[in-house]
């Protein structure tokens, strides 16, 4: 089955599209969606932030390759989450403006967002998000800082390529959250902190450390799955608390902390990361 909106392939009997989330079922469909289209200039205030707020949609974010800051389309409902954008100096939001009236349409249609963001200038970057399903390749996009706020839903966050903008901190608060994060050590930040709740949780800090790092994550009634390249000199500390240890190979314990390869023979920068996990599950891998 075809969709009828982004031309994806779907399983037969499938009520909504599993790459848009277009309804399959209504032939109109299309015909019941708007899009909004996104581009946002460079300010010329030094001092640039972008916040990202929304409800529950499909998100995807990826870096941009032209002059603008921020470039892309909002599919959305006909007359419901009209797209709504603020500026005011070198601050801009982008979100959703609620129409109560045309509600309905979130029964037949899942809003998306598809953005490309600048590289040209670095800036801060804000993500709030409601029961959404989010994926966002930010490689290459220079921030200075990044906060992710998401209440429900699914992630995936990869660093696929090196951040030029030495970045102050990655500020994450999950709730129920599906959430992975790829090539965190492309990140280039200084610290990180992550708190979340009862869902699943990977981090995979691949990719080059370029400078000292420090990690606090904190969770409950989750699995948590950390991944360090063992060329990576990292020390994992784990705080547990009626949690499981899965220990994979590749760490060597050693002033109350588990040491990569790297670690052990004193190489630097060092990625340290504290781990709090309570009634959950913490596992450590090593990858080549």
């Amino acid at each position: 089955m075809l969709c009828p909106q982004c031309g994806s392939t779907n399983k037969e009997r499938a009520n909504y599209c599993h790459s848009c989330g277009a309804y399959l079922k209504s032939s109109s469909a299309q015909a019941d969606t708007s899009l909004a289209e996104i581009n946002i200039p460079y300010p010329q205030t030094a001092d640039l932030r972008l916040t990202i707020r929304v409800g529950a949609c499909r998100l995807k974010l990826v870096a941009g390759s032209g002059g603008a800051w921020i470039l892309g389309r909002y599919y959305y409902p006909r007359g419901a989450l009209p797209l709504k954008t603020e500026s005011r100096g070198g601050r801009v939001t982008i979100t959703q403006d609620y129409d109560v009236t045309g509600l309905g349409g979130l029964l037949r249609y899942t809003p998306r967002f598809e953005l490309a963001l600048g590289r040209l200038r670095p800036y801060s970057l804000k993500l709030e998000a409601g029961a959404s399903d989010v994926m966002a390749d930010l490689g290459g996009v220079p921030l200075k800082g990044l906060v992710i706020r998401q209440g429900a839903g699914r992630a995936d966050f990869n660093f696929s390529a090196r951040n030029p903008e030495e970045m102050a901190s990655i500020d994450v608060n999950s709730g129920a959250v599906s959430l992975q994060m790829k090539g965190l050590s492309n990140a280039n930040f200084a610290e990180m902190t992550f708190d979340g709740g009862a869902a699943s949780y990977s981090f995979d800090f691949g990719g080059r450390l370029a400078r000292d790092a420090k990690v606090r994550i904190t969770t409950s009634l989750a699995p948590v799955t950390i991944h360090i390249p063992s060329a990576t000199a990292a020390s994992v500390a784990e705080n547990t608390v009626a949690a499981a240890l899965d220990l994979g190979d590749g760490f060597t314990r050693k002033g109350g902390a588990f040491l990569t390869e790297a670690a052990v023979k004193g190489s630097k920068p060092v990625l340290t990361i504290v781990a709090n996990v309570s009634l959950g599950t913490l596992s450590l891998r090593s990858t080549g």
